[in-house]
């Protein structure tokens, strides 16, 4: 692996590496995951076990196993307002999780990729340090996301019902373009401040969107696409894993497991970004090297 630290990798490279890293040391990054986020999923099965779920199977109580595990499937899209409100608080608590387990992870990325042994309590104890700029660059950032996309979904939905009144196949149509133009111009620029967390947590700057922007210099679209391979990736590894857990309905036990499944799948993600943000720092470094020497030689000259 650490033949492969001081030179640029190209797009397959970068899978390529992810998946070694996440082979070589799937305990370690797992443990990782699983010690930031156990807390936030212990909360939430309690809290549904206090307002009445069942904890392994969920369904009608008069019925026999059978029937419920036929059933259970019906009942995995059925939930209440306070479940809803349950899961809505959850997703809150873990805005604050991310980025001690973005950050970690990268640390044990970064140790992987120059040889060294991960301990997981250590990668996280590194990160712990830079967590007050890593939470305020990370709101910060989804406010801007949030920010972009509200008056982009606006004028599409305002447009929409003109065109609607018009004739509804020119609706259509200019949906699908609006939603594939905002899909590429939202998903690059966003990618240009993509890398910031990382440059927080290793170069002491915050909100790290410049650093980032810097980073990501001539290579926007190589790790736009890179993004939304590890998305697809990540969505079929839940697919399939999560496939059995119908049969649980909406159980405690169902829900905890899924929980886990997200874990495996986010650490294909996480792996990913890390290996974006140091091949990026590869590149950058070789850049500000070759300037600098252009800087000299002109020196000389003159």
């Amino acid at each position: 692996m650490k033949d492969n630290i001081t030179k640029p990798l190209g797009f397959g490279e970068i899978l390529d590496q992810t998946f070694r890293i996440i082979k070589s040391n799937f305990k370690s990054l797992f443990t990782i995951t699983f010690l930031v986020m156990v807390p936030l999923f212990a909360l939430q099965a309690f809290i549904l076990t206090l307002s009445g779920r069942d904890f392994i199977i969920g369904g009608d109580p008069g019925q026999g196993l059978v029937d419920q595990l036929l059933t259970g499937a019906d009942s995995v899209v059925n939930t209440t307002i306070q479940e809803d409100i349950i899961s809505m608080f959850v997703d809150l608590l873990m805005v604050f999780a991310i980025p001690v387990l973005a950050g970690a992870v990268t640390w044990a990325v970064k140790n992987a990729r120059e040889g060294k042994d991960i301990f997981a309590k250590e990668m996280i104890n590194k990160t712990l340090p830079r967590y007050g700029p890593l939470l305020g660059s990370t709101m910060l950032f989804g406010l801007i996301t949030f920010g972009i996309l509200l008056p982009c979904f606006f004028v599409i939905g305002f447009i929409s019902v003109l065109l609607a009144i018009i004739h509804p196949i020119l609706t259509f149509g200019f949906l699908m373009l609006s939603s594939l133009g905002i899909f590429i111009g939202v998903g690059l620029l966003l990618t240009k401040w993509s890398l910031y967390l990382p440059a927080v947590l290793f170069d002491n700057v915050a909100p790290g969107l410049s650093k980032s922007w810097r980073l990501t210099k001539k290579q926007t679209w190589k790790f736009f696409g890179l993004f939304i391979v590890l998305l697809i990736i990540t969505t079929i590894i839940s697919g399939i894993l999560q496939l059995p857990l119908i049969f649980l309905g909406n159980s405690v036990l169902a829900h905890l497991l899924t929980n886990i499944i997200s874990l495996i799948s986010s650490i294909v993600f996480t792996v990913g970004y890390a290996v974006m943000y140091f091949d990026a720092t590869v590149r950058q470094e070789g850049t500000d090297l070759q300037e600098m020497i252009k800087e000299y030689e002109v020196t000389e000259e003159s």
